[in-house]
């Protein structure tokens, strides 16, 4: 079977480093790029983190630089208590050497991908979405070349930046709407699924117990968690391994269809993703969204994806 073509588009922090190592263990894909975005931490760590990744891990896949601010509000992260200053939380990666970024841009390295596939591209959006907002905006035919878009953001109920915003949609909500609006068919994984995926202690021993490099750096992301939590932080939240479930192993979720858009201007929901959940507005449904997840399934896949990547 032909295996499914993918662009991870990410902010990477900690558990979009996890979502990545799943990636890297999942055969049923070819993930034919890794493009960075300003989100978690600034880009310059994101894009960073994810060479290092590619090269500790020797994956062989292209990595671009992106976007370094949002279309239009400025917002930009030093360092954030969530995943520690440089993304990765205490973990330190040597430096890639023999791997060098990809020369093109993450939106154009994406419109051209998509023209490459001929419509068979699908994105993993797991980072704010101004790179692929640009794309769409310098290259609108691209809506017609992108097979489907599976995105952590949002939520339908309630928010964890402001009382009604999720972060991934709040540090830019413009390329939120943009997104959104463009016809793609698309799935979202927000907060209403993401905030019950998290990893236990069993499961870190499931991932010591395999002993690769690949596996080990995702216990030590977890330690990293685990320590985050008994400081009063985040648990151990897989909001990003998530929305690669959906694509991968969607039946560990359930869906409903919502006709969707992003808030831009409101005082108290800026950044809001907008669910217009009882058909009032009565616009055709634009995305999937998840508002439900079997756990334990979850869990178990992701370890058995990650432990599945051999080096």
């Amino acid at each position: 079977m032909e295996k499914r073509k993918f662009i991870i588009d990410c902010d990477t922090g900690t558990d979009d480093a996890i979502a990545i190592l799943a990636a890297f263990g999942s055969e049923e894909i070819e993930l034919v790029g890794i493009t960075s975005v300003n989100g978690n931490v600034n880009e310059e760590y994101t894009s960073k983190n994810n060479l290092d990744l590619c090269e500790y891990l020797n994956f062989d896949c292209p990595v671009t630089h992106g976007a370094t601010l949002p279309l239009s509000s400025g917002y930009r992260n030093s360092s954030d208590i969530t995943h520690g200053k440089t993304g990765l939380g205490s973990i330190i990666l040597p430096d890639a050497t023999r791997t060098k970024f990809d020369s093109r841009m993450a939106p154009l390295f994406i419109y051209e991908k998509a023209k490459e596939l001929k419509g068979e591209l699908e994105l993993l959006v797991i980072g704010p979405m101004t790179n692929i907002a640009i794309a769409l905006i310098e290259y609108p035919e691209l809506t017609d070349l992108i097979k489907h878009i599976y995105f952590m953001g949002g939520s339908v109920w309630g928010g964890n930046v402001t009382t009604t915003a999720e972060f991934n949609i709040w540090a830019d909500p413009e390329a939120g709407h943009t997104v959104l609006s463009s016809g793609i068919p698309m799935t979202m994984i927000g907060l209403d699924v993401t905030l019950k995926a998290i990893m236990t202690i069993q499961d870190i021993e499931d991932l010591r117990n395999n002993n690769t490099k690949a596996s080990n750096l995702a216990a030590d992301l977890l330690d990293f968690m685990v320590i985050r939590r008994d400081k009063g932080g985040e648990d151990l939240v897989m909001h990003d391994a998530l929305a690669l479930a959906a694509a991968l192993y969607p039946e560990c979720m359930t869906y409903k269809e919502y006709w969707m858009d992003v808030e831009t201007t409101g005082t108290y929901t800026r950044g809001h993703t907008f669910a217009d959940v009882r058909n009032k507005i009565g616009n055709k449904a634009n995305v999937k969204v998840a508002m439900d997840v079997d756990v334990e399934a979850f869990r178990k896949w992701l370890v058995e994806k990650i432990n599945n990547y051999k080096v």
